[in-house]
């Protein structure tokens, strides 16, 4: 498929094209053709279930060694085989996801992050119960950072600090009706209808040297002296654990742009416009599923259809022979009353004339024509799906 320097329009492609393209050229470069990030664009491989190159493919390649492309899958069951790649506006989400962020943004309403916690949330005021359970019962909880039970302890300041956020946005989804709830692993969701999105808001983790104890120097016995384990920061993340539609974000933390608490109202505003972009993507890949089951169900019509005309033609041509076949027993048949010159003769126990009766009988019940030749079509018209298949 030729492709344009930059491509203005949104492309149409099937998986075999794209497959192609991904495998002839670094995606960065094939990404900037169309328009789009090479992080979307890796995405939609991976969406459509095409393998793409590995990091240190093209330096391979580079180098000069052949390296075998991986064969394209087939689609699995309710996957498109086209493709539809959007440009980018500005380098992030497409323009429909642009117009849907700019009417979450008019329809809502400001949101702030209070200082202290007060009235939370009924998820909030569950995790606040249960820590203060843990404490007082000395319980020992699971810490997902760490990935080690520890010890309950009241909330850090970066905990507390985490719990307001998340109080204010949790109010502020279900002012707007979308229901806040917790997965079957304690983290929170969010629900509008029959979709949902999970995120989580954790600190960002960094990687540390801690010096080896002298039972664990013991036990490694190599001469390590350090081990490296992840840590919390200061800094939180919030991140939504889904694709979205649209390339709408899905990661705000600290930085240099602000705090989390200044960007709740993007975040709310991103969550507030994918949900009628998902159900809009639902609702399209429902539809494309009905299209492809009543197309499933036309071409099983129309094979059986033609099966059942195979098998009523093969029953017309069977009574074709039999009706050649019953000619030729008649002239047989004549030729015999020629050849007897006495039909008392007795024959087999029989006088000859019982035999060319009995002859004439079997020679009228095998011609499909002695009932009539509407009788021929009768029978034919007899012959079913079923009564073929036994």
């Amino acid at each position: 498929m030729d492709m344009p320097t930059t491509l203005l329009a949104p492309a149409l492609l099937s998986r075999t094209e794209l497959h192609a393209l991904v495998w002839a050229e670094p995606l960065r470069h094939l990404a900037g053709r169309f328009g789009i990030s090479d992080q979307s664009l890796a995405k939609l491989c991976d969406r459509f279930d095409i393998p793409r190159p590995r990091p240190g493919h093209w330096n391979k390649v580079a180098a000069g060694k052949e390296i075998a492309v991986p064969a394209l899958p087939h689609a699995k069951a309710g996957m498109d085989e086209k493709i539809e790649i959007t440009p980018h506006t500005d380098g992030g989400a497409s323009s429909t996801a642009h117009a849907a962020l700019a009417a979450a943004r008019q329809n809502g309403k400001a949101v702030r992050v209070a200082d202290r916690l007060s009235a939370p949330h009924s998820v909030i005021a569950g995790w606040l119960a249960n820590r203060r359970e843990a404490i007082a019962r000395g319980r020992l909880v699971y810490d997902i950072w760490p990935n080690r039970p520890v010890r309950a302890a009241p909330f850090t300041p970066i905990e507390r600090r985490r719990l307001r956020i998340l109080d204010t946005l949790f109010k502020a989804l279900e002012a707007e009706e979308i229901v806040v709830a917790e997965t079957d692993r304690h983290g929170p969701v969010a629900r509008c209808g029959q979709d949902e999105i999970a995120f989580q808001l954790r600190p960002r983790l960094k990687e540390v040297r801690q010096l080896l104890t002298l039972d664990e120097r013991r036990w490694h016995g190599s001469g390590k002296q350090y081990r490296r384990e992840l840590v919390e920061t200061d800094v939180l993340v919030f991140e939504i654990k889904r694709w979205l539609p649209g390339d709408l974000p899905r990661a705000w933390q600290d930085g240099r742009k602000g705090m989390i608490e200044d960007r709740v109202g993007d975040i709310l505003t991103t969550l507030l416009a994918a949900f009628p972009m998902m159900a809009a993507a639902r609702e399209e890949a429902e539809e494309r599923q009905r299209l492809r089951e009543t197309e499933q169900r036309r071409r099983q019509i129309l094979a059986q259809e033609l099966k059942l005309d195979r098998d009523r033609f093969r029953c017309f041509l069977e009574q074709a022979g039999r009706w050649r076949e019953a000619g030729l027993a008649r002239d047989f048949l004549m030729a015999l009353r020629a050849a007897i010159p006495d039909s008392s003769l007795e024959i087999g126990g029989r006088p000859a004339a019982e035999w060319l009766e009995w002859a004439q009988a079997h020679v009228q019940a095998h011609d499909p024509l002695t009932q009539g030749s509407c009788a021929v079509f009768r029978s034919i018209a007899e012959v079913t799906e079923r009564s073929r298949d036994y």
